[in-house]
């Protein structure tokens, strides 16, 4: 048995903190309270003083991208073996700052799913990942960007097949692009639709079909329109939402994950920002105040906000991710349980993971410790001290 002794857990159901002692028997807790009986032989870790939470999930990364370069097509020529090392390295800088699951909404070349089977096998250390392998794109000059990224399917059958190779190669759940990107080629307009309705219905269906759910990247509102319509589970980004998008999604139970951070990290990067070509830093600077704005209005109309961060974009460093549960209280306007919520309750619902996301007895044993009272001080949470990731302690 492995013991976290002395601090103060957070329910984050309840939003209630009590002084409790944690413990952790074969990677899941087996009990949490005061005055238990402990074995000799037991392993105690003092956490005296500091606060305990599940730990965080991020619904949206790329572990395979790297940050430091503002042009994309500087790595788009990497051999696989470079990637599938960056990934590892990525994913355990990841955990160590104490995100404990991701959701990978774009890999490359399928080298992310061996860096998956590495941590399971315990050659490597990261979070638990969520896969989609590539994602599923039309016809478009970004594929030059990240050719090892996108798989592109015309049409509602080869959507269909392209969704199929994905799950065969084990993916967890399906990416599609309902509208164009950011980072992207000149020519590819972030507000213009991609996938039709009836090719986001063909992802769809083979993903339900497969008892997997379906991220759909959209910035543009008719491309939320469609993508609702078409049943897919998250919208990653919304930049261009209107109300009347935002008002659907709450209906339907389709959430949104930010990715504050793909903008506001890039821009407290001067190298990226120094070597990124103009037509995207334009983009970047003439959205981001629009988005934050359309972020904010979401929560007020009650659409269920879940914690991504686009790691893997320029600037936007592997191990940074808990800035986003920053922005979500200091930009957007969550309170810090509610930030707290989007990285562990809402973000295991959307993984279909019931026992990710909380602090109670038979649940994952994914916890970190921060040193302050993050209700109060809600950047707690990128001062993790320990890390927990299934029972065992990874430190920082």
């Amino acid at each position: 048995m492995r013991w976290l002794m002395g601090g103060r857990v957070l329910d984050v159901v309840t939003g209630e903190v009590r002084r409790a002692d944690v413990g952790i028997a074969d990677g899941r807790i087996a009990t949490i309270g005061t005055g238990a009986r402990r074995d000799p032989d037991d392993d105690v870790v003092d956490v005296s003083g500091s606060w305990l939470l599940p730990g965080l999930i991020d619904c949206h990364v790329h572990l395979t991208l790297p940050t430091d370069a503002g042009d994309p097509v500087a790595a788009s020529s990497r051999s696989d073996a470079a990637v599938a090392l960056y990934a590892a390295a990525a994913a355990e800088r990841t955990l160590r700052a104490g995100i404990t699951t991701v959701r990978d909404v774009g890999g490359w070349n399928y080298v992310e799913m061996a860096v998956r089977d590495a941590i399971r096998q315990g050659l490597a250390r990261g979070p638990r990942m969520f896969l989609a392998g590539r994602l599923l794109s039309i016809t478009t000059a970004t594929v030059d960007y990240y050719p090892g990224m996108y798989e592109v399917a015309d049409g509602a059958d080869a959507v269909r097949a392209a969704a199929r190779r994905q799950l065969a190669r084990g993916a967890d759940l399906i990416k599609v692009m309902a509208t164009g990107a950011m980072l992207s080629s000149e020519t590819e307009d972030s507000r213009a639709i991609q996938f039709t309705l009836d090719e986001l219905r063909a992802a769809v269906e083979i993903a339900h079909d497969n008892f997997k759910h379906v991220a759909a990247h959209c910035h543009a509102g008719r491309g939320i329109h469609n993508a609702v319509d078409a049943g897919v589970d998250s919208i990653e980004h919304g930049t261009f939402a209107d109300d009347d998008a935002l008002r659907k999604m709450a209906a339907a139970g389709t959430v949104l994950v930010p990715t504050v951070c793909a903008s506001e990290l890039l821009f407290r990067d001067a190298a990226a920002v120094a070597s990124m070509p103009p037509h995207l830093l334009e983009r970047m600077q003439s959205f981001n105040d629009l988005h934050v704005a359309t972020l904010r209005r979401a929560h007020e109309l009650g659409v269920t906000l879940v914690m991504g961060t686009d790691a893997g974009t320029p600037g936007n460093h592997h191990g940074m991710n808990a800035w986003e549960c920053v922005f979500m209280t200091e930009m957007v306007g969550l309170s810090p349980l509610e930030s707290i919520r989007s990285a562990t309750l809402h973000a295991a619902r959307l993984l279909r993971q019931d026992d990710l996301g909380h602090l109670d007895v038979g649940a994952h044993a994914d916890v970190i410790v921060v040193p302050d009272d993050p209700l109060d001080d809600i950047s707690s949470v990128t001062r993790v001290s320990t890390v927990v990731a299934a029972g065992d302690v990874v430190g920082r």
